[in-house]
């Protein structure tokens, strides 16, 4: 066992310690505080799963962890996610720690960690833990869905703080604590008894940018929306908006975020989800529906449009709508379609349980999406080899990086890829 590993087990022992330690002494306190946790059935299978990881011995010097300790240790905490409480999370986040720490390529160690974080309000973190689940393998349905709700709770308390600048202090604030967020109007209403005064929209402002757990925040939120509607009313197109933002992050606290009903059951695969799909692996953009005999060569195969039945393809990329291959299995169909409504009849199309996941709307156009390659001038004739290679290509996280079949593509499409070459043989182009 390395000395870093010593020293994290040695570490999370002191911890958990420490928890077990505050717990006796609430009960022997004459005054005890109330309890920081979830119901007493949850906080006891987490007192019993904490004395199982303490009962259990570490390994001798120079020998690795073995998964008996390992397993109980990321029992011990989803125990602690379950109970609920925030000293409880940051404890699972601790034994999350470790367990990263023991085995940085561990999944249920990365999702043990974003489950703690996302409970704790601190949407960042938990989609940066959900990303390192994905990326490392992680088939988990659940997981793109709550690395969806994370990123776009996050994305609600941000829009919430920059709607109204000068009562938040958010950007675009000037320092003025007048109405200057909307010129030439007056206040429906002061708060406080000031006019200028703005102090829900302060508070709610401080929470969400100490990530504080989302009890808190939306208490914040609840106040610093009331104030709003008494200050500029609620006919207000900003206060409309704000209710809104309002509405969605209670809704996605309450019942999470709920799978795209029209992707069939498939899981929704976004740009983070299919960087996380090729980062590392050696892959192939196959043109043409010949068999392909060099899958074997590739940890990653791409499918085009029509390609025989029983051949291996990781994702199939889908340009021509009238394509035979919809029924054909595949990991991750993507779609490329535009406009968003041509888009939308493709996805129909799909059969469900033919593929694991779909790519979701910011997939539908990677070349002319300027949040993704901006590279605009290609047409709507743009082959779905050549846009699922360009993407690849872009993201720049496959060590290896094939096309076979190029003669197949379009003449500019052929010189793109001549031009960026670094080796070729008859049949096989290859990028890296």
């Amino acid at each position: 066992m390395r000395a870093e590993q010593a020293f994290a087990l040695a570490e999370c022992a002191r911890v958990c310690t420490g928890y077990l330690a505050g717990l006796t002494a609430e009960e022997d306190a004459a005054d005890p505080p109330p309890p920081s946790g979830g119901p007493g059935p949850a906080r006891t299978a987490l007192v019993a799963a904490l004395g199982e990881l303490l009962g259990t011995a570490p390994p001798p010097r120079r020998e690795t962890v073995g998964a008996e300790l390992f397993d109980t240790l990321l029992r011990a905490g989803d125990r602690a996610v379950e109970t609920g409480g925030e000293r409880e999370l940051l404890l699972a986040v601790e034994l999350a720690d470790t367990g990263v720490a023991l085995r940085a390529k561990s999944r249920a160690a990365w999702r043990l960690r974003a489950h703690a974080l996302d409970a704790l309000g601190r949407a960042a973190g938990a989609a940066e833990a959900y990303e390192r689940t994905l990326a490392l393998g992680s088939t988990h349905p659940e997981t793109p869905v709550l690395l969806a709700a994370a990123r776009e709770k996050r994305e609600c308390l941000a829009a919430a703080v920059e709607l109204f600048p000068a009562d938040t202090g958010g950007p675009g604030d000037t320092g003025d604590t007048g109405d200057t967020a909307d010129p030439g109007r007056e206040p429906a209403g002061g708060a406080g008894g000031e006019p200028g005064a703005a102090p829900a929209g302060r508070a709610f402002a401080a929470v969400v940018g100490a990530e504080a757990v989302p009890a808190v925040v939306r208490e914040a939120f609840t106040a610093y929306v009331g104030e709003q509607v008494g200050r500029y009313g609620a006919g207000d197109a900003r206060v409309r908006e704000l209710a809104g933002l309002y509405g969605t992050y209670s809704r996605l606290l309450d019942q999470g975020r709920m799978a795209d009903p029209l992707l069939g059951g498939a899981r929704p695969v976004g740009v983070a989800d299919f960087r996380g799909l090729v980062a590392g692996k050696t892959a192939c953009v196959v043109v043409g529906p010949d068999r392909f005999e060099d899958a074997g060569d590739y940890e990653l195969v791409v499918r085009c449009d029509d390609f025989r039945g029983g051949e291996r393809a990781d994702v199939h990329a889908v340009a021509d709508p009238d394509c035979d291959s919809w029924h054909r299995p595949a990991g991750v169909r993507l779609l490329f379609a535009d406009p968003g409504e041509t888009w939308r009849e493709a996805v129909r199309r799909t059969v469900p349980g033919a593929q694991d996941g779909l790519g979701d709307a910011s997939l539908r156009r990677p070349l002319a999406d300027p949040a993704l390659l901006g590279d605009g001038g290609w047409g709507p004739g743009t082959s779905a080899a050549f846009t699922v290679l360009r993407l690849m290509d872009h993201l720049d996280v496959s060590p290896r990086l094939d096309v076979h079949g190029a003669g197949r593509l379009r003449p500019e499409e052929r010189r793109w890829i001549a031009s960026r070459a670094k080796d070729r043989t008859k049949t096989r182009t290859a990028l890296r």
